[in-house]
């Protein structure tokens, strides 16, 4: 059984937060408290982060040809995904769409489904 608190005095019972951040929400049971987000564009540094991922991604594929359904088409795929604008909800889409097929041909490659999947994370930041 979850039990009640009093709540603390004061002018404020919960965290403040404000600035750019991930999806938030306040505090349960909290009073006089706010919190605000606001999602901005992604900055230099994702993109770069991104690019990075991508580029070892690449290396990876190339070590792991052997072990990859159709290498050549994840290849493809990954300079199909390299040229999307991330700023953009349908490039992102689009994006995601490409390194999940690249997933798939994987077939559980573990250093490539765990690139690929943080790419997917990254990517999900931006929105």
């Amino acid at each position: 059984m979850i039990r009640r608190n009093n709540q603390p005095s004061g002018d404020n019972s919960g965290v403040v937060n404000y600035g750019a951040m991930g999806n938030v929400q306040n505090q349960p049971g909290a009073t006089n408290s706010r919190q605000g987000q606001t999602n901005t564009q992604p900055g230099p540094d994702q993109l770069k982060e991104f690019t990075t991922l991508l580029d070892r991604i690449r290396q990876q594929l190339a070590v792991e040809q052997g072990r990859v359904n159709d290498y050549q088409q994840c290849v493809v795929l990954l300079d199909i995904t390299a040229q999307q604008r991330l700023d953009d909800s349908g490039g992102r889409s689009l994006a995601s769409e490409m390194l999940g097929q690249i997933l798939t041909k994987c077939d559980g490659v573990p250093g490539l489904v765990s690139l690929l999947t943080s790419a997917l994370s990254l990517i999900a930041t931006f929105a």
